[in-house]
């Protein structure tokens, strides 16, 4: 089990059964073989090498991000620009390496396999006593792991109620003041993770990450777990509607006039029900089953 690779067995089989809601930390199991598959050198060599490509890598500096044009050249890092963004104090934010780099594939390939929820890996590089991204929260679950480095997580309770996909993200809802709050309020917990520690980060749960007690670079790699919830099984049953030939009749304009239209969304509701209410569970169970291992569009995440 991939999960097993990260967490330990122990640890593995108690998120099967309980998914975590509050923050806690973890070490890499002895002999994981983790570290032979991606490591810090491994991350940097990406750049170094002229690898990456440019869609997939962000930098930040004081929590703002930089144009590409300003590392990229030919739809690549440019290897150049790599060490001279570092020493100006930027992280550089390696995105979804599991679409490029067939190992971290693998791995990510798996964790879906055992817990029927998609995901990618993300890589962070932060400089000494710097920071990169501040205050924000995420839409799924992270699993942070350390690799080089020191990095300090300031972790706050969540402000709004289980975020996911584009409901409820930090930028779309964010109100300057609530940083002043969280400063003089502090932090729920302080972690400080060096090289082979884990932070499991449920969603909502608000961060503030740096490297500032630092005295090298800091690495960290961030699994996230995309969690599936009722409302992807219910998009999955309506959209199955598809086959029945009653959905998919003309409804002509006049139907969704102001004065008709309280009448077709009624219309339309019973004729969900009925459909629901005939559906062939054992089927669609397992359909959904098959589609949670494997699916992995972005765009039916």
């Amino acid at each position: 089990m991939s999960l097993e690779m990260i967490l330990g067995p122990e640890a593995a089989n108690a998120i099967l059964g309980e998914w975590p809601e509050h923050p806690y930390t973890l070490r890499l199991p002895s002999g994981s073989p983790l570290g032979r598959v991606v490591n810090a050198q491994t991350i940097r060599g990406f750049l170094d090498a002229g690898c990456a490509p440019s869609n997939y890598v962000n930098v930040f500096h004081k929590g703002d991000g930089l144009h590409p044009a300003r590392f990229t050249a030919d739809d690549r890092v440019a290897p150049a620009s790599v060490q001279l963004l570092l020493d100006q104090g930027c992280t550089i934010q390696l995105r979804e390496l599991n679409r490029w780099f067939p190992p971290l594939s693998a791995i990510c390939a798996s964790i879906q396999a055992e817990t029927g929820y998609p995901g990618y890996v993300t890589a962070f590089i932060t400089p000494p006593s710097k920071q990169g991204l501040d205050y924000h929260w995420d839409q799924y679950l992270g699993i942070v792991v350390q690799l080089q480095g020191t990095k300090t997580w300031e972790l706050f309770n969540p402000k709004v109620d289980a975020p996911y996909r584009d409901h409820s993200m930090s930028t779309n809802l964010w109100q300057d003041d609530w940083v002043k709050q969280w400063q003089e309020d502090g932090p729920y917990q302080t972690v400080e993770l060096t090289p082979g520690d884990i932070l499991m980060l449920p969603r909502g749960w608000v961060h503030n990450p740096h490297s500032r007690n630092s005295v090298e670079t800091s690495v960290h790699l961030t699994f996230v777990l995309k969690e599936r919830v009722p409302l992807w099984v219910a998009e999955r049953l309506i959209s199955s509607a598809i086959n029945d030939p009653r959905f998919r009749t003309v409804i002509p304009p006049s139907e969704l006039g102001p004065d008709r239209m309280p009448a077709t969304v009624e219309d339309t509701r019973s004729l969900m029900i009925d459909y629901l209410a005939g559906l062939n569970v054992e089927e669609m169970s397992g359909a959904l089953r098959r589609a949670a291992q494997q699916e992995t569009s972005h765009a039916t995440l």
